[in-house]
């Protein structure tokens, strides 16, 4: 097979003809370094590359895989991990100058738990600075430059995991790691072509990464296929005790089987009614493939919502929930009703933790700044 076609093969199939021994993970692991050093820079996708780090873990791998021990489907399959997760002897700059320099001496959880299923990593994708903690308000924002989009460079790939977006779409790597807030997982996934996972907050640790909003980061994969999102976050799920905010272990680990019977448990399904005043006709055809797949499974409307209330909605439920936790001056609560933080209590948390002031102001300022912090 060319090459290039390998670029663009599923982890499903990759893991085939690794597991198989028709593919070595020596191999594909040179070919993903040789196109990211020849792609890398013209996209501004990568903050740092690891050659030396990864040939080393691609001939362990092949090494295991030769003598019967093959780990999973992730064993010799190269990513990218986006530069505010910590690598041990590899600078993770944050996307922002000051720390151009940075290093740290330890692996970050999500790193640790890719290199334990054999995954190889090639580089640290690029970012905007300090995941937009201190707002942007344009896509060059970043140590690395703005991160072009594969399908056509002038544009963006959006937010604040720009990198992993570009990497995966350009076929620099089968998947990459990124991270969200508000938006930075899905934003690349839509504006690049490629499938997204945006984690349930507590299901991925997040020891050894960027605080961006306490209450609010997740961290999940950017991949080819929706399959490929699902072996990905199998391996990065789960307890930690280091990250005080993660699910209990019963409830942290995710077990996936490509013959799960979806049956068994129907699909939910949200669905805004009016998120667009008008759709583009080269969105509105595919749209309209949905809305008739959607019949078979369990479709919930969001009555008179428009996209901005649901947006507002998400942020003010996600702010109370974070008060609690942090602060334990709360109003008193009433039988059968829920105490509501008054201003001052949500402006001195704001002060502490970096929430948002209130729904209308953050989305206000999301906007402003491309939509992603």
């Amino acid at each position: 097979m060319p090459a290039e076609e390998l670029f663009y093969l599923p982890i499903s199939e990759l893991a085939r003809r690794i597991e198989s021994k028709k593919l070595s993970p020596v191999e594909l692991t040179q070919l993903c370094l040789d196109r990211s050093t020849k792609f890398g820079p013209k996209l501004n996708a990568f903050a740092t590359l690891t050659p030396d780090l990864a040939l080393e873990q691609a001939k362990a791998a092949e090494k295991e895989i030769l003598h019967g021990h093959y780990r999973g489907p992730l064993h010799g399959i190269p990513y990218a991990a986006k530069d505010l997760l910590a690598v041990a002897g590899v600078p993770a700059t944050w996307g922002a100058k000051p720390y151009a320099n940075q290093v740290f001496d330890y692996n970050a959880a999500v790193v640790e738990h890719l290199t334990r299923v054999g995954a190889i990593l090639i580089g640290k994708a690029s970012m905007i600075e300090l995941a937009g903690g201190m707002g942007y308000r344009f896509a060059n924002a970043s140590l690395q430059g703005a991160a072009k989009n594969p399908w056509d460079t002038k544009c963006w790939t959006c937010g604040s995991s720009s990198g992993s977006g570009a990497i995966v779409a350009a076929g620099l790597a089968p998947f990459a790691i990124g991270t969200e807030t508000w938006g930075s997982i899905i934003c690349p996934s839509a504006f690049c072509g490629v499938s997204g996972l945006r984690p349930t907050y507590g299901r991925v640790s997040r020891y050894g990464a960027m605080t961006l909003a306490p209450s609010m980061d997740k961290i999940g994969p950017l991949a080819r296929s929706a399959d490929d999102c699902a072996r990905v976050f199998s391996a990065i799920a789960g307890h930690d005790p280091r990250d005080r905010s993660t699910v209990p272990i019963d409830k942290g680990a995710f077990t996936y089987s490509p013959s799960l019977d979806l049956k068994s448990r129907p699909l939910r399904i949200g669905w805004l009614k009016n998120a667009w005043k008008k759709i583009d006709p080269a969105l509105a055809k595919p749209l309209l493939a949905a809305q008739k797949v959607l019949p078979h499974h369990e479709v919930r409307r969001a009555p008179g919502w428009s996209f901005r209330r649901c947006r507002q909605y998400h942020h003010r439920r996600g702010s109370r929930r974070f008060l609690p936790r942090f602060n334990p001056l709360r109003p008193r609560q009433r039988t059968g009703r829920p105490a509501r933080p008054n201003l001052r209590l949500r402006q001195r948390t704001v002060f502490r933790h970096g929430l948002p002031a209130c729904a209308e102001h953050s989305g206000n300022v999301a906007e402003s700044h491309g939509g992603s912090l």
